[in-house]
């Protein structure tokens, strides 16, 4: 491009030259050389024109393309639609998947994903389960169960959701493994420390991981950014958790609805971004007293297994704005709560705390400082997390 402009601007200042001269004796002759002057220019044009290209097609084989560069490329590429195979994995797939595999060969992307997932596309891994993300079909992410762990056909979240819904909801599961799980891809990120189950309990070395002043500060600064989103993102959640209610698991199922696992905070993604707060990995209610109310939605927000620690960890002066976030977090999901049909009886919430409590170990970490530890069993840090927020009042 350098080259291009010197060589413009050469020959700019030849026709300044030139032209101050004409005169009627010798105007034949200037006009053969303006001729010539054209032909150059056009040459250079050319030239240039080439050299651009070059350089255009050495970055399309060498570099990585910007997403608008990409956006322009596919849309000039046309589309090719290849119809599915008869076989058990594509005709287990709904209509609009089908639809979205039978262009450019997707089709084989995902069976060969769901075959064997790319370890690389990790988009987050718990205690049950790892999930996958997949450029080819990116409105969709791949669940994929732990293979070690039971199995309760029963509590996949299979149901009848709304179209015009999007809590994560599954869309399909492999008809040959019932592990492997098609949801609907939300936005945001965990809301709580990074592998949480491992926070509580870490298989690998038989024991729980104590909270680190950095996690503490994190903490914090998560806790305060939520509290301060608009009621109307806190009606939105509660909207979810009522759909969670409402919706049925099959035609005529008079056991409607599942239930949120409010236990693990990291089962609500936050999109500070887009302003969205997102609950995923619910099951199907296998019990008519698990129902949902607005304590779940502050208890995922809070972590209320792990709030103690994190509030030790946290100066004096932080720990009063905490409580204030606390208190502010509490008012919006109980408002968002009302409007939506949610229940707000906080008995709701223990009573699925105390039946779940019972299927986990008394787990305990020693506190920074030496003096105790802290029990981090569910009926204990509920009852502490509806204390704190009974003396806010």
């Amino acid at each position: 491009m350098k080259v291009l402009l010197c060589q413009n601007y050469a020959l700019k200042s030849f026709n300044t030259q030139h032209f101050s001269s004409i005169s009627a004796e010798n105007l034949k002759s200037n006009e053969s050389n303006l001729q010539k002057e054209k032909m150059a220019k056009t040459s250079v044009y050319a030239a240039s024109a080439l050299a651009l290209l070059g350089t255009g097609i050495y970055i399309l084989k060498h570099k990585s393309l910007s997403n608008k560069t990409k956006k322009i490329i596919d849309d000039i590429v046309q589309d090719v639609k290849t119809p599915l195979p008869d076989e058990p994995l594509a005709n287990s797939l709904p209509a609009f998947l089908k639809e979205k595999l039978s262009i450019n060969d997707k089709y084989n992307l995902f069976k060969n994903f769901v075959t064997s997932p790319d370890g690389n596309k990790v988009l987050g891994k718990g205690a049950n389960s790892t999930v996958y993300e997949m450029p080819f079909l990116d409105e969709y992410v791949l669940k994929v169960i732990n293979q070690d762990k039971q199995l309760d056909p029963n509590k996949v979240p299979i149901g009848i959701f709304p179209e015009n819904a999007n809590i994560g909801q599954p869309v399909w599961v492999n008809p040959e493994n019932a592990k492997i799980i098609l949801l609907k891809k939300v936005t945001g990120k965990p809301n709580s420390v990074e592998d949480w189950s491992r926070i509580i309990y870490d298989p690998e070395i038989g024991k729980p991981h104590s909270i680190t002043p950095r996690q503490a500060k994190d903490y914090f600064t998560n806790i305060t950014k939520i509290s301060q989103m608009d009621q109307s993102v806190f009606d939105d959640f509660a909207n979810q958790v009522k759909i969670l209610d409402t919706t049925p698991k099959y035609s005529g199922d008079i056991n409607i609805g599942f239930k949120t696992d409010s236990i693990n905070p990291n089962n609500l993604l936050i999109d500070f971004k887009n302003n969205k707060l997102s609950v995923i990995d619910y099951f199907a209610k296998d019990q008519p007293e698990y129902q949902n109310s607005y304590m779940d939605m502050v208890a995922l927000i809070t972590d209320f297994t792990l709030m103690p620690e994190f509030y030790d960890l946290l100066k004096p002066n932080l720990q009063r704005q905490l409580l204030t976030s606390f208190k502010k977090i509490d008012d919006k999901c109980f408002k968002a709560a009302e409007k939506a049909g949610l229940s707000t009886d906080k008995t709701v919430f223990m009573i699925f705390i105390n039946k779940t409590n019972k299927y986990f170990p008394i787990q305990g970490v020693k506190k920074a400082d030496g003096n105790g530890e802290y029990i981090r069993q569910y009926d204990n840090t509920a009852k502490h997390l509806l204390n704190v927020l009974e003396s806010l009042k």
